[in-house]
């Protein structure tokens, strides 16, 4: 199990790693902060306000890895926030006994302190906080699927031709031929507006919805001079349009609204802290991407299945993305996404209290 990994699930339970380190965490200063001096793995803060600067480690099997963790701790004593802070090495308990040794006689000669954690452990805490953070509040969603759409604008593409025709019924392939694409990419685009309830799929072809002849009504005068509908951006009103749609509590077989709701879970678990830029990425970020997801996706459909699930709460205003010269860029929920992902909750939560709700007491 990598570092990365290790960190990323002893910083999720918190009770576990406080336990090793024999430090009541009150709060997590930070991780991966880049000093004149190294990255340090993390600062955590007690009540006291005590800050402990922590040097994670897996096993120390070497004297390579001894000397580099070694090198490194001693740097990082250059770098506190606050007058009271300690120092520590926390490596895997895994670690060869003869090795073990030699840590604890430097952490005595330089006032480091040395704890331990149990790899088996972490690694079936891993297991259990990937279990944990993939379970929705209330009700069980299925798995996020992918498709190859990119922007939610593209519904331009599929609806306009209802509007072209001037009817509000079209056949299968009336609606094809109009669309004017392949038959790989209709079906996407189809997909994109069943999921968001602008047309029903019906014997005799494919029927607008009321939310679709809003979303019509709602066009943008360049969709009509347009070259290419499926770039003119969404309107105001068809934004709050699919907002009301996102959470008006329908998921049933709405695969891209739930790819949203996927989405804000994945912020909220990583903190926003990467949406990779380039594949092949971290392996470790995609474990923990693939965990979550409970999906198989490989580098790059994992690599562009999260950054068009980013286009798609980026046009409806839910997040902010901080571009970084890195492989990764971070990603912030605006107020509006914050409330969005409230109102999932409590939808979901309120649908779980419907299907449990006991009778008995009015027999």
């Amino acid at each position: 199990m990598k570092e990365a990994l290790v960190q990323w699930t002893l910083l999720r339970n918190e009770d576990y790693l406080s336990e090793c380190l024999g430090f009541d965490i009150a709060n997590k200063i930070g991780q991966e902060i880049t000093t004149d001096y190294g990255r340090v793995d993390f600062i955590l803060e007690n009540r006291a306000q005590q800050h402990l600067l922590v040097e994670l480690e897996t096993i120390l099997n070497t004297q390579n890895k001894l000397d580099n963790c070694f090198k490194q701790i001693v740097n990082y004593r250059n770098v506190r926030f606050t007058k009271d802070t300690k120092y520590c090495i926390l490596f895997a308990k895994e670690t060869p006994k003869n090795r073990i040794s030699q840590i604890e006689n430097f952490g005595r000669k330089n006032e480091i302190l040395i704890h331990t954690y149990s790899l088996d452990n972490v690694k079936k805490l891993y297991s259990d906080t990937i279990q944990r953070l993939s379970l929705n509040v209330g009700l069980a969603l299925p798995s996020p699927r992918n498709y190859t759409v990119c922007f939610l604008r593209w519904l331009n593409k599929i609806l306009k031709p209802f509007k072209d025709s001037n009817r509000n019924t079209l056949s299968a392939n009336e609606l094809f031929n109009l669309y004017s694409g392949g038959t790989t990419n209709f079906n996407c685009y189809k997909r994109l507006a069943l999921d968001f309830e602008m047309i029903i799929e019906e014997k005799n072809g494919y029927t607008l919805t009321e939310y679709g002849e809003e979303y019509i009504k709602n066009f943008s005068p360049y969709v009509y001079h347009s070259d290419n509908v499926s770039s003119v951006v969404l309107t105001n009103q068809q934004k709050r349009l699919l907002l009301k749609i996102l959470t008006n509590g329908n998921w049933e077989d709405k695969y891209h609204k739930i790819n949203i709701y996927w989405f804000l879970r994945f912020i909220e678990i990583t903190d926003g802290s990467w949406l990779p830029l380039h594949f092949p990425f971290d392996q470790n970020k995609l474990e923990i991407a693939r965990g979550l997801f409970k999906v198989t996706y490989k580098h790059r459909t994992m690599k562009e299945f999260l950054n068009w699930c980013y286009n798609y709460c980026e046009e409806l205003g839910l997040v902010e993305r901080i571009k970084s010269s890195s492989d990764y860029d971070c990603l912030v929920l605006t107020p509006l996404g914050i409330d969005v992902n409230n109102i999932f909750s409590m939808d979901l939560s309120l649908k779980k209290s419907r299907m449990n709700l006991s009778f008995k007491y009015s027999e």
